[in-house]
């Protein structure tokens, strides 16, 4: 019988990790909600048991249950994807008091970066810069002004993760009355949050790596991950062609020595700033993103499957000490949303009543979406990952621009003409991206709409008006047909 899995979680993450752990001889049992009854992972899974509510917390933040539910299955794995659990130190506690195995590291390490401003003071503590922070804050009355040197400013929570939960502040008073806000919040006064400088003009840059249990590092091409909107990253690129000579060899050595200090095994990324050619370490996230895709263009191997093996004590082959994988192409990834752009970017919800994009082989399309498929406003917006890759980095963006034209979704709102008109933009095309790039350089709220747009919308708007219209039409006839004597009167003319 073969070995089974069982996965927590949802969207284009639950599909990966079917997909390539069925490839390796795993059963696989997705964990649903009842609000995704009908995606692709509880179609595609070998098994699928549903969670008796749709509230992430009597379902995918139910560590309780997942458990029990894999030992009831026998589920030798759970592999938690990204979010919800997955940075969990109790998850994967649970797991080994419970004999399961747990594909991702171990509880200490969890602990160790989960806690991002202990992990900064050991970065430290070993030499690497850090990006300035103050100390931890539980209440708006233990803030002092003076810890702060300048604005504008972001409040992060000590233990988020993903970009949930930080909020930026463009003054003493802004910071001021965001904390009284938080101050109603639970998990603010029960771990906290601190300050941390924001620099508009810096770059982000995260750098995926592998460890094994001998010690072994492969370290994988670098990603650009500026462009973000609300903290979520909208356009990425590797290699970066933002970084100064010199400095990518500092990253990679930053990395090994933190990696090493805290006995980081399993996958992960680390991130940094950089800022006037200088470096300053940020955070280590210890799960699966988005950008996976990406690295594994540069790799020519499934992520995913390296993550098991690693998990299960194998070693890294082919690496003997520190090993730094060099980029075979450029790479390209935006993030597909299923949000309104002419809205606010307001999440959006409803069934998609159609879909259609055309592929090459240096173009790939990850999504859960299908014809009939139901999108949920109840969870992350995010609905597909958008890949190209060539040799030159002007061929890339060509393509992704091209790509983006042949994808046609219907029935709910995306930000798909957002990633269009974002790639037509002249410092994306010089490869000037920065961390507050959609505010210094690309303002989709004050951009006029194009003649083309004008007359879709136009369009919609009339078929709105006529869906309207045959509504009242039908009701209007509905009631005729409830006047007394009507079935006679039908069938005394036949």
């Amino acid at each position: 019988m073969n070995e089974k899995v069982l996965i927590p979680n949802r969207g284009i993450i639950a599909l990966d990790i079917i997909h390539s752990l069925n490839r390796i001889g795993l059963e696989t049992a997705v964990f649903y909600s009842p609000e995704d009854h009908l995606s692709l992972p509880v179609k595609m899974a070998d098994y699928s048991y549903k969670f008796y509510s749709s509230r992430l917390e009597d379902s995918y933040l139910d560590l309780e249950t997942i458990v029990e539910k894999a030992k009831l299955i026998g589920a030798r794995y759970i592999h938690p994807g990204w979010g919800f659990l997955s940075e969990s130190p109790a998850m994967a506690r649970a797991c080994r008091e419970n004999g399961i195995h747990f594909i991702g590291p171990s509880e200490e390490v969890l602990a160790a970066v989960g806690d991002k401003l202990a992990l900064r003071k050991t970065a430290a503590n070993v030499d690497i810069p850090v990006v300035p922070a103050s100390d931890l804050y539980r209440s708006p009355v233990d803030f002092d002004n003076k810890s702060v040197r300048q604005y504008p400013v972001l409040i992060k929570p000590l233990k988020g993760l993903g970009g949930i939960g930080i909020r930026f502040a463009r003054s003493a008073q802004d910071l001021q009355e965001k904390l009284h806000i938080l101050s109603t919040d639970e998990q603010f006064r029960r771990e906290g949050v601190f300050i941390e400088e924001f620099w508009p003009d810096a770059h982000h840059i995260e750098i995926p790596f592998f460890r094994d249990v001998s010690g072994n590092i492969l370290f994988l091409p670098e990603i650009e991950s500026s462009i973000q909107r609300r903290f979520q990253k909208i356009f990425q690129e590797s290699p970066s062609v933002n970084l100064p000579e010199g400095l990518l060899d500092a990253l990679y050595s930053d990395g090994e020595k933190l990696i090493r200090k805290i006995d980081y095994v399993g996958f992960g990324y680390i991130e940094f700033l950089i800022r006037n050619g200088k470096r300053y370490f940020l955070e280590i996230n210890p799960t699966f993103q988005i950008n996976t895709l990406m690295t594994e263009i540069h790799l020519t191997q499934n992520l995913l499957k390296k993550q098991f093996a690693v998990s299960r004590g194998e070693p890294l082959h082919h690496v003997q000490g520190v090993r730094v994988v060099e980029p075979k192409h450029h790479v390209m990834l935006v993030s597909l949303m299923a949000e309104d752009p002419f809205n606010s970017f307001q999440p959006s919800s409803g069934t998609v009543n159609h879909f259609f994009h055309y592929s090459t082989v240096r173009n790939v399309f990850k999504t859960t979406l299908y014809t009939g498929a139901r999108v949920s406003d109840l969870y992350d917006p995010f609905i597909g990952k958008i890949l190209t890759y060539a040799f030159k980095r002007e061929n890339t963006l060509r393509d992704m621009r091209t790509f983006l034209d042949q994808i046609n979704i219907r029935g709910i709102r995306t930000n798909l003409i957002f990633l269009k008109h974002l790639l037509e933009c002249e410092q994306i095309r010089a490869g000037q991206t920065v961390v507050d790039f959609l505010k210094l350089h690309f303002d989709f709220s004050k951009r006029v709409h194009s003649e083309e747009e004008q007359l879709l919308a136009a369009a919609l708007l009339a078929s709105d008006f006529h869906i309207d219209n045959r509504r009242k039409n039908y009701k209007q006839n509905l009631e005729k047909m409830k006047q007394p004597g009507l079935l006679k009167r039908l069938l005394r003319g036949l």
